[in-house]
């Protein structure tokens, strides 16, 4: 995909974007050859020309990768383009903040027992995250606070439940309600953000948007293969289904958005279906950059998605379909986006954790 840093910039010139952007997009699609004995890992990097990090979750073990990552350095063919800090297994926690401390991702119900997609790594992770009941939920938001030097939940603005673990649309709804109740406990009336494909249903939408503010973030992921790559409750969903529940959403007055995995569908496939999604879609989606965990998962890969010429294009088709909504992406949203400094040519601030 890059074969020198030499190359990373003449390509960055070409497109007229930064070259940590061209980086980036490279490093989360070929993961990275490593001493360390992690499958995947947290951490922060430092990229030599830039004067403050950013965080990545990464894909190691990668041996046919340009990227070596140690615990000091990343490397693109022996070469250095950043430092490393901040270390950490990628398993599934019960908790983590980001956006400086304004949200809360929260993996409430066991998130690392779903195993259902074939591209998801929690098959890879260890896991301390337990399936919480109401009067569980009350203490381990102050536990999660505290642990990052908070004496309160005011500063929160949202808390995202993230997982996969839901089976049927009412027992997600009443594990919501349970949190609703547990963020009321700490005076927080903040937005409750859930990340599923099981809340669907005009009743169960109606009944979300009741908890107070909600943000639903649909997991398409993907729009061929749905069969082969998505669990069941994924699966069943056709395009026009997601994009009907999303408008219904919105007409309840739901925040919504969806989570999308660049490089499993052809380009046009993946352009056509998506333009559907943006009048349904009030926050910038998840887009995020295949990550083949192991040599085995790229047979996933989409054909020339394993080309750096064909991210960028997507990367610029993509721009083209979301310029005139005025929706941006952040980078502290989605470590495996296209855009970290720029979009369509607009500088964006990617060091947010």
């Amino acid at each position: 995909m890059l074969d020198s840093v030499a190359q990373l910039n003449r390509v960055a010139d070409r497109e007229g974007i930064p070259n940590a952007d061209v980086l980036l997009i490279a490093l989360n699609s070929c993961g990275a050859r490593s001493p360390l004995t992690k499958p995947r890992m947290r951490f922060r990097l430092h990229l030599d020309g830039y004067p403050d990090p950013v965080y990545l979750i990464l894909s190691l073990g990668r041996d046919d990768s340009p990227f070596e990552i140690d615990s000091e350095e990343l490397r693109l063919h022996g070469q250095r383009v950043g430092r490393v800090a901040g270390i950490e297994d990628d398993d599934a926690v019960l908790g983590y903040w980001r956006n400086d401390g304004r949200v809360l991702t929260l993996n409430s119900n066991a998130r690392s027992q779903c195993v259902g997609c074939t591209f998801c790594p929690n098959t890879l992770e260890g896991a301390s995250d337990p399936a919480l009941d109401r009067h569980q939920l009350s203490s381990s938001l102050q536990a999660l606070a505290a642990q990052s030097g908070m004496a309160d939940l005011s500063r929160m603005e949202t808390l995202t439940v993230c997982t996969g673990c839901f089976l049927y649309e009412d027992l997600a709804l009443e594990h919501l309600s349970h949190v609703r109740a547990a963020m009321n406990d700490h005076g927080n009336l903040g937005t409750l953000q859930f990340l599923s494909s099981v809340l669907t249903t005009q009743e169960g939408l109606r009944a979300a948007a009741e908890l107070g503010p909600f943000h639903l973030t649909l997991t398409a992921e993907c729009f061929t293969q749905r069969r082969d790559l998505l669990k069941g409750s994924k699966a069943s969903l056709s395009p026009d289904q997601m994009v009907t529940a999303l408008a219904h959403a919105r007409e309840l007055g739901i925040t919504t958005d969806f989570t999308y995995i660049v490089g499993l569908d052809p380009m046009e496939t993946a352009i056509e279906a998506l333009a559907d999604f943006v009048p349904v879609t009030s926050t910038f989606p998840r887009l995020q950059i295949y990550q083949a965990h192991t040599p085995l998962m790229d047979v996933h890969r989409t054909p020339g998605s394993e080309t750096l010429e064909w991210h960028l294009e997507m990367r610029h088709r993509l721009e083209r379909l979301f310029l005139r909504t005025g929706l941006r992406p952040q980078w502290w949203e989605n470590y495996r986006s296209p855009w970290c400094f720029s979009f369509a040519g607009e500088p964006l601030d990617g060091t947010k954790v």
